[in-house]
């Protein structure tokens, strides 16, 4: 697999449940689609400390990863040079190489 994605999942503004819905069945799209790598965007949250979805969709995507569902998550402020697994990742997907210029709290990388 060597496709890339994006999805979006507080686009609309949804509530936190129907974005983690979103998010799960965009999963299994992408799956179906044959995608290697998802960037997720969440976002941060409006009070400066991360929200509800940003929360949610963290834990949900680490619970795949930790049952082997997921070969890697890679939060957006870890995805830099010094992360050997976000280097390896952005040699399989030149695509995100933006996410090395900047910190960003409100994405996460997903390896399917």
């Amino acid at each position: 697999m060597s496709a890339y994605t994006e999805i979006n999942i507080k686009e609309g503004m949804p509530m936190a449940a129907d974005a983690l819905n979103y998010l799960k069945s965009s999963i299994e799209r992408s799956r179906r689609k044959r995608y290697g790598c998802v960037l997720i965007i969440h976002g941060y949250g409006s009070t400066g400390k991360g929200g509800v979805i940003h929360d949610k969709a963290r834990q949900w995507l680490k619970a795949q990863e930790r049952n082997g569902k997921m070969k890697a998550v890679i939060y957006g402020e870890d995805f830099s040079i010094y992360n050997a697994q976000a280097r390896e990742l952005k040699k399989r997907y030149p695509e995100l190489e933006q996410l090395f210029r900047v910190c960003n709290h409100g994405v996460t990388v997903v390896e399917l």
